[in-house]
């Protein structure tokens, strides 16, 4: 039961990070009046499904568009009913659109006959939805828990950061010229230096400083050796001593999360090309990989109580949701960047790529992305086992 309950957690927090993705494709489809053939979480064969109600909405003068939803007077042949679908596996889901893949000239519905920038719209709400969701799920956090900065608010004795003469109230703003924003940020430098000497930029009574200092290992990660300030949310309960951050904070903190969350895989990625080294315990990680640390982590966050386990969740559902946002803009063949490169293409040359060319490199790339993720799942559970 211990596995149980946080696996059939990851599995609906999977979904819903899913939803919020194709939701995006959908609702940018619809306002490009391009026709949704099925909208389905999931993969595999269909579990349960129903149809859409139609409705003819005037686009252009001389053009109809159809939109799912509307007065039950309406109707459309069967086939031009949008079907929305539950499948099997809960490890995907898709939106089909008429038109993604071929070229249909007399269709107004098709997503081919649309202009570039609206196809390029339609390829970019699922990520688009996905940083919304994440920005928001953000704010909520701060809202009810507050967040940690990269600021001294007890040092401990014959620490790093004692020896090199920082004092309360410090406030370090940037690591080997590096700007950390987020206290998150600051750690992650601090793992990335593999225990290496770094400049440390402070600021004290509001001039600059700058020290170096070696980082002391605590067990896989570096630290500085003193306790971060927290600031409270307005929604939590403050503590004596402690600072409330207002509104204009919550809401700058949250778009700091989300953006560092969106630099993270280019930075690892960069880390990785370069052969610099990577924290430990940093990779790719699949669906099985990400089961087995939800799992790990709700067992660690269960004792603290019902409240904890749920913001908890509610943190990695913030993270999935910015990290699937970003997987799916890299232009890699089959994925939404590489259709929007091949639309940045067309755009450049005011001619569409040949559908045949790209679809061959979106399924070379498929192939590729099955392969890949197949490696994975083995890695996980070989990390696992």
């Amino acid at each position: 039961m211990s596995t149980f309950i946080p696996i059939v957690i990851f599995i609906l927090i999977l979904g819903i990070v899913v939803f919020i993705h194709e939701l995006g494709h959908f609702v940018m489809a619809r306002r490009a009046g391009v026709f949704v053939e099925e909208f389905a979480l999931g993969m595999g064969p269909k579990l349960i499904g129903f149809k859409g109600k139609p409705r003819k909405l005037k686009e252009e003068p001389g053009q109809e568009r159809m939109v799912w939803h509307s007065s039950p007077h309406d109707t459309l042949p069967e086939e031009d009913v949008t079907q929305f679908s539950l499948r099997l596996f809960p490890i995907g889901g898709f939106c089909k659109m008429r038109g993604t893949d071929e070229s249909l000239p007399d269709d107004t519905g098709a997503l081919s006959n649309k202009k570039v920038y609206q196809r390029a719209l339609v390829m970019a709400g699922g990520s688009l939805f996905n940083f919304i969701a994440a920005f928001l799920l953000f704010f909520v956090l701060v809202l009810l828990t507050g967040y940690s900065v990269a600021q001294v608010h007890t040092i401990s004795e014959n620490s790093p950061a004692h020896h090199a003469g920082l004092q309360p109230g410090d406030r370090i703003t940037h690591i080997d010229g590096r700007r950390v924003a987020l206290f998150e940020d600051f750690t992650m430098q601090l793992n990335f230096s593999g225990g290496q000497p770094i400049d440390v930029r402070f600021v004290r009574d509001g001039a600059a400083h700058n020290v170096t200092v070696t980082p002391m290992q605590v067990g896989d990660t570096f630290r500085l050796g003193f306790v971060a300030t927290r600031y409270f949310g307005l929604l939590s309960q403050r503590v004596e001593g402690m600072p409330r951050v207002g509104f204009w904070g919550t809401l700058t903190t949250s778009a700091e999360m989300i953006i560092f969350n969106m630099r993270m895989p280019f930075t690892m990625l960069a880390r990785f090309v370069s052969g610099r080294a990577l924290p430990e315990g940093a990779g790719v990680m699949g669906p099985i990989g990400l089961a087995g640390e939800v799992t790990q982590v709700y067992q660690q966050v269960i004792e603290y109580g019902i409240l904890d386990t749920l913001l908890t969740m509610l943190f990695i559902t913030a993270l999935l949701n910015a990290a699937l946002g970003v997987m799916n803009l890299l232009p890699i063949p089959a994925m939404d960047g590489a259709r929007l490169v091949f639309l940045g293409i067309e755009a450049v040359r005011r001619k569409p790529v040949s559908p045949e060319r790209e679809g061959m490199v979106h399924m070379v790339g498929f192939v590729a992305l099955i392969l890949l993720a197949v490696f994975i799942a083995y890695r996980d559970i070989v990390r696992l086992l």
